[in-house]
């Protein structure tokens, strides 16, 4: 049987996605101290660190008014119960409708939980991947990249948000309920979902919106039903008020990790009025590039179109870890599979690395990649539309 050859391009994408899985991955592991109940790795945190919250916020789904935790003091308490005192600090800043999602896992001790959260974010981004493509070859560059393995290794939500991402950019046209419903389970993590009111009325999909609405509205009325409703005000006073200590001291929680222009000024000790203020410029534009590109409705096949929306989704935000962009990472490659964009795109793959290099030691302007790729991309979907247009009219009679 003969191997096609891998489109040009991906060459250098499966070479980082093997070294990560064969190099990174084991050492990580080798990393990991055990005989101190949940094993920790090298930085002194819970191996799945990040879902170590999720599965606190499923425990307190089962117990008396777990809007308590939003207290940093009383999480904090109960949290060193299940890893000991002196726990690196951690703060639970999700929305409500989080407690939706951690309720199951949070019957499950913490391992077995990590495992089955691991291999269900697998598994739905793998099949989110196979409406886009059917080479196995891609989607394992994809299952490897290192926003992937960022996120499965922190135990983030990132291989779920990537699934519901590309699964609503595929189904928007053809089953916009459906793709609506999925873009309401988004806002457990609305920083993701930012720009996509903006595609959905730019493109008149009003049964998409009205799907969001409707799931977004259940999610709040049956969080409310089941918690009662004084939980959504809590959240709002003190929950957004856990979110900002990230947006106003970056080395807080992981601030040079994050791949945005607000957080890498805030790392370069940029002041919060000017990095705010650049931030808006780049939202601004991120808007603007979004509205002038899909203003002609180009198809939700349009991998190019997709990666530009994706591309300004990312930099719309000031507050997004690396591994969130795993989204616009897996549509760069779907992109040179294609063979539609040339090895520049592989910043967006790499951008996780990238960043880790140039975060922690304060260098910005990583979080202007994104954007830059969008333009080039449009600047180049236009001319191709406009060859096409000069063509088509040389054969009209």
């Amino acid at each position: 049987m003969t191997i096609r050859p891998l489109p040009p391009g991906l060459d250098l994408a499966a070479v980082g996605a093997g070294l990560l899985l064969l190099v990174g991955v084991p050492f990580y592991l080798l990393t990991l101290q055990t005989g101190v109940g949940i094993p920790r790795d090298g930085t002194s945190l819970v191996v799945g660190r990040d879902f170590l919250n999720l599965w606190m916020v499923g425990r307190a789904a089962w117990e008396p008014d777990p809007a308590r935790y939003y207290d940093i003091a009383t999480y904090l308490a109960a949290l060193g119960e299940q890893v000991g005192a002196g726990y690196p600090g951690q703060l639970w800043s999700y929305p409500p409708s989080s407690l939706l999602i951690g309720a199951p896992f949070g019957l499950l001790p913490y391992l077995p939980a990590l495992l089955l959260w691991t291999l269900t974010g697998l598994g739905a981004f793998a099949a989110a991947l196979r409406l886009w493509t059917r080479d196995w070859r891609v989607i394992g560059i994809l299952l490897a990249s290192p926003a992937a393995l960022f996120g499965l290794l922190s135990g983030q939500f990132a291989c779920l948000a990537a699934a519901i991402i590309l699964s609503v950019l595929h189904w928007r046209e053809s089953r916009p309920w459906l793709a609506g419903a999925l873009l309401g389970l988004l806002t457990v993590k609305p920083q993701l979902g930012l720009l996509f009111p903006v595609l959905l009325l730019v493109t008149g999909n009003w049964r998409a919106i009205l799907s969001a609405c409707a799931t977004a509205l259940g999610l709040a009325l049956a969080v409310a039903l089941l918690w009662g409703p004084d939980i959504w005000r809590v959240y709002l006073v003190q929950g957004i008020a856990n979110q900002s200590l990230v947006l106003s001291d970056p080395d807080h929680l992981a601030g040079p990790f994050m791949a945005t222009l607000f957080m890498n000024l805030r790392s370069a000790s940029v002041s919060i009025p000017v990095a705010s203020a650049v931030q808006t410029l780049l939202s601004i534009a991120a808007v603007a590039l979004t509205v002038w590109h899909f203003r002609a409705r180009p198809a939700a096949e349009d991998r190019k179109a997709n990666l530009i929306f994706l591309a300004c989704a990312v930099s719309v935000t000031p507050y997004m870890l690396s591994y969130d962009t795993l989204a616009v990472a897996a549509m760069a490659v779907l992109v040179i599979a294609r063979g539609e964009g040339n090895s520049a795109l592989l910043l967006l793959f790499y951008l996780p690395l990238l960043q880790m290099v140039a975060g922690p030691v304060g260098i910005p302007g990583l979080g202007l990649v994104p954007i830059a790729l969008a333009w080039m991309l449009l600047r180049g979907h236009g001319e191709e539309n406009r060859d096409g247009e000069l063509k088509f009219s040389r054969i009209r009679p």
